[in-house]
């Protein structure tokens, strides 16, 4: 007993101080810069509670392309860094880099491991049906281009008051320009990318509560949870569009939005998470699947064909991220019963489990799972203007987005770190400071009015609004109050046709977007 009890002591003893553990960081960071040589000095100090020596980076970001690790730095920086003061770090800009478009950053992370149970244990139910609220009604450029364009831009909003960096990607279809809603939250290695998907479309004469507000919805909540933890890989939460017309957005992100240098770790795309039932005779196995899945099949029948369970179907590629599935969520959910379904080849053999924004993944031989409740195989709502939240199970939906997020965490590799950001403006005495992101203006093409959001950054209580037509000429000029939600809406009706330029002026710091009015 005595020793019983000396372990479960020192268990719990280690247990509060994993949780209690402090990320190393960075601070009073001053910055010299020598312009002829192109060389940055920063001075800091580095700090980590527990005395822990750490690994210091430096990252650099170009434009809106991602953060970088820099490998030309010298002086404290690297691995082995004992925590102190008078820091000292040297960095030497390449010729080929114009000063005005970098963003500097020092990352800073020891051997520790954040709690995965952590985050999983903050998914909110209340903050799940809080999402629906907003994203739910018909969101289809058809019946309801309005609510379509609503969530967009409601799901914009949400990524940048995370802090995530914005790279929506555009594409056309039926010659209107639709976006995939892509936000990263960036690591260590940002070339890496983990992603996690819900589409924001609905089908055409449906409110899309399950079909797929509750994809968007775990989406969502992953990135409220997750941007405030780092991680070694680079986390993308993406919300595809046009999935129901023909997995449009995913095609088109999958052939055109991934870079040479990007290295896709896995997919996870929630396909409706929230239809739940433990009534007999509530799941329909699908024709063959009897042949196909033979255990599978004998395990729902031997339930009294129950929908109680979460599907996790992977092609032969994703298996590793499949069994990953399974692992996290027997671990960290141990209550949510999962059914994998693991497919030959790229699940040719199964059309049913073919029919979302993980095909075009799998077809390109990326890892990528679905996970879904099981659409018309038990949902009745599905497709119809019955799919309401009244009909979704939360308690079902929430184990389903802890699972997620336990997935996610898993494969992008959680570390104990913080990040000093680096502010060049005084240094390097510019008149502005190009932000990197882009400002996100939709619908786009414009008709009479457009929205955009803005995230303020500075302690100003207004920003200015530029318009600039091709001649480079200013078309309006005025000031604007800040938002607090940081949305913004635009009258064009007295401007002609054409390319526009949107400029924002804040401070010290400008933002651009580009536009364009048709119709008149």
């Amino acid at each position: 007993m005595r020793n019983f009890l000396l372990i479960s002591f020192f268990a719990i003893i280690c247990s509060l101080t994993n949780a209690q553990n402090q990320a190393p960081s960075a601070s009073q960071v001053e910055t010299t810069f020598d312009p002829e040589s192109r060389t940055f000095i920063f001075n800091y100090n580095l700090t980590d509670t527990e005395g822990d020596t750490c690994y210091v980076v430096l990252q650099q970001k170009i434009g809106t392309d991602a953060f970088y690790n820099v490998d030309q730095a010298t002086g404290d920086v690297g691995s082995g860094i004992i925590p102190g003061n008078n820091k000292s770090i040297t960095y030497n800009v390449s010729t080929s880099v114009d000063l005005h478009d970098i963003k500097l950053r020092i990352f800073v992370y020891d051997r520790h491991t954040p709690s995965i149970q952590e985050m999983v244990d903050q998914v909110d139910i209340d903050k799940l049906k809080s999402y629906l609220d907003s994203i739910v009604g018909r969101r289809h450029y058809k019946s309801n281009p309005n609510h379509l364009i609503y969530v967009a831009n409601y799901v914009n909003r949400f990524m940048i008051q995370n802090g995530l960096s914005i790279g929506h990607q555009f594409f056309k279809y039926n010659n209107i320009d639709f976006p995939n809603l892509i936000g990263r939250h960036e690591g260590l290695n940002n070339q890496n990318l983990c992603l996690i998907n819900g589409h924001y479309d609905s089908a055409e004469f449906s409110p899309g509560a399950d079909d797929n507000g509750t994809g968007l919805a775990g989406v969502l909540e992953a990135c409220r949870i997750m941007h405030n933890y780092y991680f070694k890989n680079n986390l993308q939460f993406t919300s595809f569009g046009n999935e129901e017309l023909g997995l449009i957005g995913s095609i088109d992100y999958v052939l055109n939005g991934i870079q040479p240098n990007q290295n896709i770790k896995g997919l996870i795309n929630y396909e409706l998470l929230g239809y739940y039932s433990d009534q007999p005779n509530t799941q329909i196995i699908p024709p063959g699947f009897e042949l196909l899945f033979p255990a599978q099949a004998t395990q729902i029948i031997n339930n009294q064909n129950r929908g109680d369970f979460i599907v996790n179907t992977g092609n032969s590629t994703s298996v590793p991220l499949l069994n990953m599935w399974n692992a996290a969520s027997a671990q960290y959910v141990p209550d949510l019963k999962v059914m994998a379904f693991p497919l030959p080849g790229n699940g040719e053999i199964a059309p049913i489990l073919r029919r979302s924004d993980h095909v075009p993944f799998w077809d390109k031989g990326y890892q990528a799972l679905m996970i879904t409740d099981g659409a018309e195989t038990r949902n009745h709502n599905y497709h119809t203007a019955n799919d309401k939240i009244e009909t979704l199970n939360f308690e079902f939906m929430t184990k389903v987005v802890k699972a997620g997020i336990a997935t996610l965490a898993t494969l992008a590799e959680p570390i104990n770190a913080s990040v000093q950001d680096i502010d060049l403006y005084n240094v390097l005495k510019t008149k502005y400071i190009q932000r990197p992101e882009s400002i996100f203006i939709y619908p786009n093409p414009v008709d009479e009015v457009f929205s955009f959001t803005y995230r303020g950054i500075s302690s100003e209580n207004t920003i200015r609004i530029e318009i600039i037509n091709t001649s480079g000429q200013v078309v309006n000029n005025y000031p604007l109050d800040k938002n607090p939600d940081g949305s913004y809406q635009i009258k064009t009706t007295h401007l002609p046709s054409g390319t526009y330029i949107l400029q924002i002026i804040e401070g010290k710091y400008i933002s651009n977007g580009r536009f364009l009015i048709t119709g008149k």
